[in-house]
Parts: C-alpha cells; sequence; structure tokens
C-alpha cells in the first residue's frame, strides 16, 4: 500500500509529534500522514465489511439492513412490524456509526418518518439507544455491536414497556425520549394505537420510490421477474419442511430404535 517506506522514526512518531506541537509539517511528513490515514480508513472498511458478512442469517427476522454506498459507516435499514400496535408498519432507519466504530464512540440511530413512541424523539425522531446497553466504549477491536442493535431496534416494536416503564407506577415519572406517548401509552391505549396506526400509514407511504433517494435499501413494485426468486424461496421453504417431515416419520416408525439396538 506505501509507495516508499516511512523514514525516520515511522509513521507513529509523526502522528505523535504532529498532535503534541503547532510546527507545521513539511511536505514529505504530510504525505505519510496522509497515507497513515487512508491506511486506517481501509482497515475500518475492511473491517465493517466483514462484520455485515457474519450477519448472514443471524440479524433478527423481519429486519433488514445494508451499508450506504457513500459511506460505510451509514447503514439504511428497515423492519417490518406484523404484531401489536404497529403491526402492518413498514418503517425505514438510518443507523449512524461513530469514526470510533466499533472501538469506542456511540451510535445514532433515526427513522425515516416521525413514530409515536416512548423511546422515539417527537421531533428528531431519533431512537434512544442507551436501554439497549451497546458496548461502545473500550470494546475489542474486532468486534461490533451491530446484532445486539438491530435486535433491539425488532424489541422496541414488540415489548418496548420493559425498557422504559420500569417498576414505577406513576405516569408522570418515566425517563424516556416522549414522556407523552409513555403517559398515553398507560392511560389511554385505545388512542394511544390510534396514533400508531397513523404511523403505520405513513410508513407504507414513505416506502413509495423516491421517497429516500440518498438510501441504499429501496423498495420498487413488484414485477414479473420477482416471480423467480419468489418461487425458489417457496420451493426452498416447503423442502425444509418435507425434510422435518420424512425425519420425524423415521423416527416415530421405530428406525431409530432399530439402530440403536
Amino acid at each position: 500500500f506505501f509507495s516508499r517506506p516511512i523514514a525516520n522514526g515511522g509513521l507513529t512518531r509523526i502522528m505523535q509529534e504532529a498532535t503534541k506541537s503547532n510546527t507545521p509539517l513539511n511536505a514529505e511528513e504530510k504525505e505519510q500522514l496522509a497515507v497513515g490515514d487512508a491506511y486506517k480508513l481501509k482497515l475500518k472498511e475492511y473491517a465493517l465489511l466483514m462484520e455485515y458478512k457474519a450477519m448472514k442469517g443471524r440479524v433478527e427476522t423481519g429486519v433488514y439492513v445494508i451499508p450506504g454506498f457513500e459511506s460505510l459507516l451509514r447503514w439504511y435499514g428497515a423492519i417490518f412490524v406484523h404484531e401489536g400496535d404497529y403491526s402492518g408498519g413498514s418503517f425505514k432507519f438510518t443507523i449512524f456509526l461513530p469514526e470510533t466504530y466499533p472501538n469506542s464512540g456511540k451510535p445514532r440511530l433515526r427513522f425515516e418518518n416521525k413514530i409515536y413512541h416512548p423511546l422515539v424523539h417527537s421531533s428528531s425522531r431519533e431512537l434512544d439507544l442507551t436501554p439497549a446497553k451497546l458496548p461502545t466504549e473500550n470494546s475489542e477491536a474486532t468486534q461490533g455491536y451491530m446484532l445486539q442493535l438491530l435486535r433491539y431496534v425488532k424489541e422496541v416494536f414488540y415489548f418496548h414497556e420493559k425498557y422504559w416503564r420500569g417498576d414505577t407506577k406513576e405516569a408522570t415519572k418515566f425517563q424516556c425520549f416522549c414522556p407523552a406517548a409513555a403517559k398515553q401509552y398507560i392511560r389511554d391505549r385505545k388512542k394511544y394505537r390510534l396514533r400508531c396506526k397513523e404511523n403505520v400509514r405513513e410508513s407504507l407511504e414513505r416506502m413509495k420510490i423516491g421517497a429516500d433517494p440518498e438510501s441504499s435499501l429501496r423498495f420498487g413494485p413488484y414485477m414479473d421477474s420477482h416471480d423467480v426468486v419468489r418461487d425458489k424461496i417457496l420451493k426452498g421453504a416447503k423442502t425444509m419442511v418435507q425434510r422435518n417431515v420424512d425425519y420425524l416419520q423415521w423416527f416415530n416408525s421405530g428406525a431409530a430404535k432399530g439402530t440403536a439396538s
């Protein structure tokens, strides 16, 4: 990667001196610092891609995420909710990772449309990530917390009460991003659900083509070419079910006992 060796103590010495002194760097030292920054950026990008690859098959069902095309520190995702107050909703979100990820720094998660929720800020649309207890400080360089974060995103739509209500019975002492939503959730669940249904409707509108031109995760209308993919998915699911049935029939028929004897 380096075009030539770094002399006179190496890149580390130059970076340390640059942070301790106001003395201007010469052209050679500036070039070496630029090369070092580019190298560190490539290592970070590689680590993020490896983490994304390792997430295959491990992400919570109904949750989808993909790194951004313009920056690997910005991930785009969507969650499809099938039960509860937000049932039928398809909520898109953006994850902003810190420059120091995964060693330190706190991420941010912002939904693309407003959501009436105790853990979602009413104006910024950001999700309170404090209850997730992500390992954002002094974590190992080879470890990330994206799987833990995505698990938390799903739970806030299904079991969110456990993250903000605690043991208190007072509807005025909730420490959360949207106390108004928390109070209404406790006092008038019917009105709360009506607000949720409005969020569901808005989320479906947000899924339309062109709604988020910057997002790497985009949705379009169903086309005939999708039939091939759908048939493969359904065929694979039927094959798996049939394998399970065959195994149970083999086991119940006594074949297992015969093998054991």
